[in-house]
């Protein structure tokens, strides 16, 4: 079974599909509660030296990063070049949205001979634990975020030159927390299992504590903007349905995206030091008002929440001020 059909078996219905299909999840061995539609199995992405096959539109990844079985991600930095400690450093840390760029990055930093690492787990956004009184018990997403959070301080305790670049599905994870909430208020089902409310309410109740955490230590931090994505009952597309073959309108490919842009401007980019930028790519196959299916001949979409790596490969001139930046 490809990647593509493992993807497509996983997709639940409802709004969330974002924080419920993404390529890096980590296996049921490691998760916290067992495999479910959209949640782990997904980690399966092809290795870097795996023949490209029909449909393998997907970000890969230097075998040194998974397990000996070659196809489970490990849970730790991977770093994806490597110019020796002289060099300075680009951490990318964050979920699938975060992922997904790592074609544009790579060049990137090839170009600047620049050590890029990359720290990610699927449908995990980047954020401090919750407290216990919460009512949710702390799961490997939690402990995958302190871990990491450790791993930067010792990191930048010990280097100069090392920067940071964060990313998230952050309207994902607040359109599943507005749809909690609403179930909460109404008394009705929210159709989310509880490691759903649980992501949401990571991102949205303590992703801002992390980046005030990460602004005390003054570190150098970019942030990744919001993508475009097929909304969950798009128009019918007689193109095609996977990927999404038609343009969309810009207002329902991107879900909230001036209450997304300003939520993220406030609780994650004002806690840190200097001039963080929020990188926004959307230009690149989306105009005022419409988001393109197709541009320069290649698929905007993977599936319905991520980006292809044929297009995101063509993405690295938005980077490049965060990469010249550590020239």
């Amino acid at each position: 079974m490809g990647l593509r059909t493992i993807l497509s078996a996983l997709v639940t219905s409802g709004l969330l599909l974002g924080i419920l299909t993404t390529p890096l999840t980590v296996p049921a061995a490691n998760a916290d509660e067992p495999v479910t539609p959209g949640l782990a199995r997904s980690a399966q992405a092809a290795r870097a030296d795996d023949p490209p096959r029909r449909g393998a539109d997907f970000p890969r990844m230097p075998g040194r990063c998974y397990e000996s079985d070659g196809r489970t991600l490990r849970d730790r930095p991977c770093r994806i070049t490597r110019y020796g400690k002289k060099r300075p450093m680009l951490v990318v840390w964050g979920d699938s949205h975060a992922w997904m760029y790592l074609p544009a990055l790579r060049q990137q930093a090839r170009a600047a001979r620049v050590n890029l690492t990359l720290v990610v787990f699927g449908s995990c956004p980047p954020s401090l634990p919750l407290p216990r009184s919460r009512g949710f018990g702390h799961v490997q997403c939690e402990k995958h975020n302190v871990a990491t959070f450790d791993w930067v301080k010792r990191l930048t305790s010990r280097r100069d030159e090392v920067s940071l670049l964060v990313g998230g599905f952050w309207s994902g994870y607040r359109q599943a927390y507005r749809r909690q909430q609403r179930a909460d208020r109404d008394g009705t089902d929210s159709g989310l299992t509880t490691y759903q409310q649980h992501m949401s309410a990571l991102a949205v109740e303590s992703s801002p504590k992390l980046f005030e955490k990460l602004g005390r230590r003054r570190l150098d931090i970019d942030l990744i903007g919001q993508a475009a994505t097929v909304p969950q009952d798009p128009r019918y597309c007689p193109a095609g349905r996977e990927p999404y073959q038609c343009d969309l309108p810009r207002v329902r490919a991107m879900d909230r995206e001036k209450s997304n842009k300003r939520w993220i401007k406030r609780n994650l980019r004002a806690p840190l030091v200097g001039k963080p930028r929020l990188i926004d790519t959307t230009p690149a196959y989306c105009s005022s008002e419409t988001c393109r299916a197709h541009v320069g001949g290649v698929n905007t979409f993977y599936d319905d929440v991520h980006l292809g790596a044929d297009l995101t490969r063509t993405l690295g001139d938005y980077f490049h001020p965060t990469f010249d930046d550590l020239r």
